[in-house]
């Protein structure tokens, strides 16, 4: 008999370890699958941000396309007046321009035209060092005719788009098809500091809605352009106003192989911060092998499309920091771990005993202690209910309001502390039968309950014709009695052989303290049933509601 008691224990114990590891692998490949997707959801409300906000900044160039189109093309006063607002309510636009359409053959006249405002001006083009040179001979020109500001962008006045591959495939794109287009990234200069930017392209017809492409052509008068710097529009997105902590890379799809970052961005710990969290912003800076080596878990890498419009094909790259995986990172593999081998050590214990003491004694005791549980939770039950009503009694009342008060000022949170009382309750009673009284009693009791919406809201019987209220973290109590009036009121409890006032009514004390710093759950008590009195000598059917603030009695806020 001990040796089968020691194998079956053995095997229990085996047993134990075994479903432990199993349930340790199942629970971890949950485990990392719920943080591979709460890591997505991060990264896509952060997505949703930036195209919420690269949108808005597009929206800015339709608008100037707009004006354009209604009101023709201004001079250079006209496109500073009707750009000025854009550019101060939109930092991250650092030019918006004029691209005209010049013929080989007009392009005398327009340079003399242009050098009439800004002396100068010639159409040019970039050569391979670099430097900016005269245009040479091309068929047609898309020379920056105004561009603003002017300040830090002189170098691009007279810059012919036509003489760069990339841009002149945006511009061809742009004009044949009358939509938006964004050109590959390119290097532009912000306040004396290099960025990458994108050059967005709407196309100005002479005609209105021309539908092919050869009318587009042939009508075509000039674009819109604007240069965004993507990174900070993301960085004066909602999404980045707290960074998370991972990097984002902004990768353009379908751009030539090196050209297709527009721009990256890696977390920084903010130093000197109280807190113990760890808080971070975000570095425009590249990530590096050694970098994403050490601090970064590419297990989690995800891709997000963030857009596809203008020609290009914009995905945000997402690879958290470590510490990001370690803060989300849940113990529950290595919960259920120990809890299983506990379990089964303990059932192996227990299992011991039950071979020594035998399997009757445990099944009497389990049974006496089932009944002693059931008898203890019933006087319990009946300890804190009112017997005819079935809502807590004036017991667990005070109970509930003294935990409230107490958590209210360690939290510094408000509450509310109701007292309601029945309107000429003595009459109502003469008038009804006793089993109507107790019937009208259990109604109200139950509409007034079923009233308070919040699980924390705790509605209470006091005595025959009195129920209170107390809520928590509520900063107007009133709008809650009134609501329990209306309650007493939708149920029309009445007698028809009753005379005067035959409805059943409330008068309801509120009392709504923001601070209760000293003040104890029985004077506050004392003060609504006070707010309830004025209440009643109003008449019947009336509410006596008051806020306060700090230590200040309801007398006083009533004086």
């Amino acid at each position: 008999m001990k040796r089968q008691r020691l194998t079956f224990i053995s095997l229990l114990l085996a047993a134990g370890m075994l479903l432990s590891v199993v349930l340790l692998f199942i629970f971890s490949h949950l485990e990392t699958k719920r943080l591979e997707r709460e890591f997505q959801s991060d990264v896509t409300e952060t997505a949703h941000a930036f195209i919420q906000a690269i949108n808005s900044h597009f929206e800015a160039l339709y608008s100037l396309q707009l004006n354009l189109d209604t009101q023709g093309i201004p001079d250079a006063k006209g496109f500073q007046a009707l750009t000025g607002k854009i550019l101060q309510r939109y930092p991250a636009i650092t030019a918006l321009e004029w691209i005209p359409e010049v013929e080989h053959q007009a392009r005398s006249a327009h340079e003399s035209e242009a050098s009439a405002w800004l002396p100068g001006y010639v159409i040019t083009e970039q050569v391979a060092s670099g430097a900016r040179v005269a245009a040479g001979d091309r068929g047609l020109y898309y020379p920056v005719y105004y561009v603003e500001p002017v300040a830090g962008n002189e170098a691009v006045m007279g810059y012919d788009l036509g003489s760069h591959a990339l841009r002149f495939e945006a511009v061809q794109r742009a004009r044949d098809s009358g939509q938006l287009q964004l050109t590959v990234p390119l290097q532009i200069r912000q306040n004396n500091v290099e960025a990458q930017g994108v050059l967005s392209l709407l196309p100005v017809y002479e005609f209105p809605e021309p539908m092919t492409s050869v009318e587009r052509q042939d009508s075509l008068l000039g674009f819109v352009g604007g240069v965004f710097n993507p990174a900070q529009i993301f960085l004066s997105s909602s999404g980045a106003r707290e960074a998370n902590a991972f990097s984002l890379t902004l990768i353009d799809t379908l751009a030539p192989s090196g050209h297709r970052v527009v721009f990256s961005l890696v977390p920084e710990a903010e130093t000197g911060l109280v807190s113990q969290q760890k808080r971070y912003h975000y570095v425009q800076k590249a990530l590096t092998p050694d970098a994403l080596a050490k601090h970064y878990d590419e297990n989690y890498r995800y891709i997000h499309q963030v857009l596809s419009k203008g020609g290009r094909r914009w995905v945000i790259e997402a690879v958290p920091l470590q510490d990001y995986v370690t803060s989300h990172q849940a113990s529950t593999p290595w919960w259920v771990f120990f809890g299983v081998n506990a379990f089964f050590a303990l059932a192996a214990l227990v299992s011991f005993f039950v071979f020594q003491r035998g399997q009757v004694y445990l099944d009497n005791l389990n049974q006496q202690n089932d009944r002693l549980l059931l008898v203890n939770e019933k006087l319990e039950r009946m300890s804190r209910v009112d017997p005819l009503t079935g809502i807590a009694n004036q017991r667990a009342f005070e109970e509930e309001l003294d935990k409230t008060v107490r958590i209210a000022r360690r939290e510094k949170t408000p509450l509310a502390l109701l007292v309601i009382e029945i309107d000429d309750y003595e009459h109502f009673v003469r008038q009804c039968s006793a089993e109507m009284l107790d019937s009208s009693l259990r109604m109200l009791a139950n509409e007034l309950d079923r009233t308070l919406k919040r699980p924390g809201d705790k509605m209470a019987r006091l005595d025959d014709d009195r129920f209170a209220a107390v809520l928590p973290n509520t900063n107007n109590g009133e709008v809650v009695a009134r609501q329990l009036r209306s309650a007493a009121e939708r149920l029309n409890l009445a007698s028809t052989e009753m005379s005067a006032n035959p409805y059943l009514t409330v008068s309801v004390g509120v009392l709504t303290v923001f601070e209760t710093r000293e003040m104890t759950a029985e004077a506050l008590f004392h003060q609504t049933e006070a707010l309830l009195s004025r209440a009643q000598e109003e008449g019947f059917n009336k509410i006596c509601a008051v806020q306060l603030e700090g230590e200040t009695s309801a007398e006083q806020a009533l004086s």
